[in-house]
């Protein structure tokens, strides 16, 4: 059987108390949503994660079940008064946010230093 691991990174925003950087790489699906969310959900118990910058710039692929951790994930944040920003998506993962409408949900950001400067405002 194939390993289907996603590679997960974390890194707090220095200047931004509360603000981290994730950075996904692989491909987000029902292999390991669910351990996507609990490494985010444990940041924010943990780390005190309130502010996320998601850089999708090496996701290769999302499917329904990863784009509802995504959606899963920005609501929790919104609900502890926090935000949730992705960045640099490939045509491909963005294609899939576009056509469920999650666009109208999700900030995305076309570059990685786009999203982390909507964090100052």
């Amino acid at each position: 059987m194939l390993d289907e691991a996603i590679q997960m990174a974390f890194s707090p925003i220095a200047e931004q108390p509360g603000c981290f950087l994730l950075t996904l790489e692989g491909d987000l699906d029902s292999s390991n949503a669910q351990e996507v969310t609990k490494f985010v959900q444990n940041l924010s118990e943990n780390e005190g994660l309130v502010h996320l910058v998601a850089d999708f710039s090496k996701l290769r692929y999302i499917n329904s079940t990863g784009l509802g951790t995504i959606l899963r994930i920005s609501k929790m944040l919104i609900g502890k008064k926090g935000t949730f920003k992705i960045a640099s998506p490939n045509e491909n993962v963005f294609e899939i946010i576009e056509i469920v409408g999650a666009n109208k949900l999700l900030e995305v950001y076309s570059t990685k230093e786009e999203a982390l400067n909507s964090l100052k405002s």
